[in-house]
């Protein structure tokens, strides 16, 4: 089983902007965030107290480039001081802009080979067609690209074969943010195993560490990634069925392509079925080969995945 590696870079929190909110649990896919607007409510235009004023603020500095300004030139000089050079709108769009920026450099550095396959000005539509959709809603923004693949299975507007491409590859790339900020245990070693009694195999149940994500995918996107970090400027490939393990061992992150046998077996097990069932699939998976081979594959890819770090403990 080949692993590609991607190292981890010192961890640090990105902030938004965005105002009294508390950094959400991720969301499922495809469901929409509070839209900005939503702030208007907390303020009256003839409120002048500062609260109501950086709530304002905050509420223009928000609303999508793509869509008119909530303050026009009249509100901004109202609410905000002209320059000697700008207006007091100028000024403020200088914000909004650098905004949105921002949260483009963020999804940039979550999707850095979807960017590549789209191209920086098709990946840079999609980001603002995100944002709209998606805007940010907590004071952090490490999880504000989460619903990434999801809006692109939804609503990209690219032929379909590009789009379930570039969903695939997003997936990966998010994976692999999450295994980034996930949780760790100390992995389970092969004395642990040691502890598992003679009679408790067949029923023993092993726990996946945290920092591990099992991926199936219409296009082989864990290789086109590889030759992305590798600068081969690959182009985008045919559908073809793949599946890769994303985990976290140590200061590295591993991908792991697996064979339908190895997802058959590593997801029976990641579900917390017992040993016995997950062997009894891979039996049905590899018919076609002895009894002893089989016995002999499946013990090896244990043995690895155990060594490897994917599992933290065996329960029976």
């Amino acid at each position: 089983m080949k692993r590609h590696a991607v190292e981890i870079e010192t961890l640090h929190e990105r902030a938004s902007a965005t105002p009294d909110r508390q950094a959400p649990a991720p969301r499922p896919p495809g469901r929409p965030g509070v839209p900005a607007s939503s702030i208007a409510e907390k303020a009256g235009d003839d409120d002048a107290s500062l609260r109501s004023r950086q709530l304002r603020f905050a509420q223009g500095l928000m609303t999508p480039e793509s869509s008119p300004g909530f303050l026009d030139a009249t509100i901004a000089a109202k609410w905000l001081t002209a320059g000697p050079r700008m207006t007091a709108l100028e000024r403020f769009e200088i914000y909004r802009r650098g905004y949105h920026s921002r949260l483009i450099e963020c999804l940039v550095d979550d999707y850095p080979a979807t960017q590549h396959a789209l191209g920086e000005p098709a990946f840079e539509d999609l980001c603002r067609a995100y944002i709209a959709r998606f805007p940010s809603t907590g004071p952090s923004l490490n999880y504000f690209g989460r619903g990434m693949s999801g809006f692109v299975r939804e609503g990209m507007p690219e032929p379909f074969s590009v789009r379930a491409f570039t969903a695939d590859l997003t997936s990966l790339e998010w994976a692999i943010v999450e295994v980034i900020h996930a949780a760790s245990d100390p992995p389970l070693t092969s004395d642990g195993l040691l502890r598992v009694p003679a009679d408790g195999w067949a029923t023993v149940r092993l726990d996946a560490t945290p920092a591990l994500r099992l991926l199936r995918f219409s296009h082989p996107v864990n290789d086109y990634f590889r030759a992305f970090r590798a600068d081969e400027s690959p182009a985008i490939p045919e559908p073809a069925a793949s599946a890769t393990v994303v985990y976290r061992s140590g200061p590295t992150i591993w991908r792991m392509d697996l064979t339908d046998p190895m997802v058959g077996v590593l997801s029976a097990l990641v579900g917390g079925e017992p040993l016995g069932e997950a062997l009894a699939r891979a039996e049905a998976s590899m018919s076609d080969l002895g009894e002893d081979e089989v016995a002999l594959r499946v013990t090896t890819w244990f043995r690895e995945w155990v060594g490897h770090g994917l599992f933290v403990r065996a329960r029976w």
